[in-house]
């Protein structure tokens, strides 16, 4: 799992070339099981579906199959609350050749299914006051759109933020409150600039 000349000791290398680990990590489920564990520094199956709100059951199940594809291991609790699930690393490090097309469109599928499940979150919850969402297509001059970048370059650096202050906490701390979808690119497309659209409670 860990590769030389690849991130820093404390990562967990998660290689895209390997279908075990592939298979193990597709659904977003696991990848989402995975980040709780890893930056949390290991936890039982029970604590685990507390956190996730998922059945033990199931939570269990997963853990198995990352468990068999090398990327997790299990050791008995001292504390006798059962078997702990624990990463290598503290930081999760996914690796591919872009030059393969069998790991490009694995890594595409990995984006996908995490834009699939923003979507789905943000038509759940579409017209709630506390979401505020913006898709837009308009035309932008090169300076323009490098402002964009630029605010999107400064989200990044508070998510990164936050990532590290998560994974100083503990497991109760590892549960998303804010779901950010932030995208911009060039494109050269038959569409014409969008409308901007407004929701409005009626008065």
């Amino acid at each position: 799992m860990k590769r030389s000349g690849v991130g820093n000791t404390n990562d967990l290398i998660i290689d895209l070339a390997s279908p075990k680990q592939w298979n193990a990590i597709k659904l977003p489920l696991r990848m989402a099981m995975l980040e709780v564990i890893t930056a949390s520094g290991g936890t039982t199956a029970r604590a685990l579906a507390e956190v996730m709100s998922r059945p033990q059951s199931l939570v269990h199940y997963h853990l198995k199959i990352l468990c068999a594809a090398g990327i997790l291991r299990s050791t008995n609790s001292d504390g006798g609350r059962g078997r702990v699930f624990e990463t290598i690393g503290r930081r999760l490090v996914i690796v591919h050749d872009g030059s393969s097309k069998v790991q490009a469109q694995r890594a595409r599928s990995l984006m996908s299914s995490r834009l699939d499940y923003s979507m789905s979150l943000l038509h759940s919850r579409f017209g709630e006051r506390s979401l505020s969402v913006m898709s837009h297509l308009e035309s932008l001059t090169p300076a323009e759109h490098k402002d964009i970048v630029r605010h999107f370059e400064q989200v990044d650096r508070i998510l990164a933020r936050a990532r590290r202050r998560r994974r100083r906490q503990g497991l109760s701390d590892q549960r998303a409150t804010s779901h950010v979808v932030f995208a911009v690119d060039t494109i050269d497309d038959v569409l014409p600039p969008m409308p901007r659209i407004e929701v409005r409670s009626p008065s």
